[in-house]
């Protein structure tokens, strides 16, 4: 079960040194118990290249059966201790790609803390889909970005984050610290579909053009890694958190520069939303509003 469990954290890290940190080990070890693992499979599960792994595709294929491995061993403990505690109560909270590891850190922790008797299901997804999860009941609560401007939903603001420019090298920016939007106007702002975040993607786009940036390229798909090769080559940019998320984890190694704007209007706003009327019925889901209002909204704004 290690072994699994360290195949699961490295394939989501994608990154022995940040896996090893959450699993509270060495890289090194790490990495040895993986060959093991793979000897014991008999193929490899990762591509293994200069600071950059990915995985083979039968790495791919194995995680989902990994992932549920592990879910099913962890909940042998639950199942033990409902036999002579309370029941444990469950809630699934959706997170979005640029969510950041310090507010989903807090979350948790502050759950662990005040209502440790309700077990956290994860849902990762884009914006647009994790509000119509909650829409429908099938996710709890979720952090999105952008306003929401569903009536049945609360919403509330709970992180405000730079942002940053991601932009290939030797495009003439390779002495900057920082850079202005109107500096971009002569490349295309490449980005997800507008269907993965439909209110950033409109802010974003706004935005650009009263900057003065027009250019325009949308990927097809939710997958950032394929924001990078015309990133990369200096055909277009795009935008990250200043910090962290998942498209600046995709371009982790990649030959671009992360430029933090000088413009101040530029900011990536994160919500906690959820269902008022589900929130009054479901128990598990009231404690985590509770938390939400009391330790993580952001000046009141909602």
């Amino acid at each position: 079960m290690h072994h699994v469990r360290y195949f699961v954290a490295v394939a989501e890290e994608l990154s022995f040194s940040r896996a090893a940190e959450r699993l509270h080990m060495a890289p090194s070890p790490l990495s040895r118990r993986i060959k093991d693992l793979e000897r014991e499979l008999g193929a490899e599960l990762f591509v293994r290249d200069y600071h950059h792994i990915s995985l083979t595709e039968v790495g791919r294929r194995l995680l989902p059966s990994a992932i549920e491995v592990v879910e099913k061993f962890d909940a042998l403990r639950e199942i033990a201790a409902g036999v002579r505690q309370p029941a444990i109560r469950s809630a699934t909270v959706g997170m979005a790609p640029e969510v950041s590891p310090r507010l989903r850190s807090r979350f948790l922790q502050l759950i662990n803390d005040a209502v440790p008797r309700i077990r956290v299901r994860h849902e990762s997804a884009s914006t647009a889909p994790l509000l119509r999860t909650v829409a429908r009941g099938e996710v709890d609560l979720a952090f999105v970005h952008g306003r929401v401007v569903d009536p049945q939903l609360v919403a509330v603001r709970v992180e405000d984050q730079r942002v940053a420019v991601v932009i290939g090298r030797g495009t003439g920016f390779d002495d900057r610290t920082s850079v202005r939007i109107h500096e971009l106007a002569h490349l295309p702002y490449v980005s997800l579909r507008e269907a993965a975040a439909p209110f950033v993607y409109r802010v974003t786009d706004e935005l650009l053009i009263r900057h003065g940036v027009h250019g325009r390229v949308a990927i097809p798909s939710n997958n950032q890694s394929q924001l990078v090769p015309m990133v990369a080559a200096g055909q277009a940019f795009t935008i990250c958190g200043a910090e962290f998320g998942a498209t600046r984890k995709a371009f982790a190694d990649e030959p671009v520069l992360f430029l933090p704007f000088d413009d101040d209007d530029v900011r990536l706003v994160t919500y906690a939303v959820w269902r008022d009327d589900r929130a009054r019925d479901h128990e598990a889901l009231h404690q985590l509003t509770a938390i939400v209002w009391d330790e993580l909204a952001a000046n009141g704004h909602h």
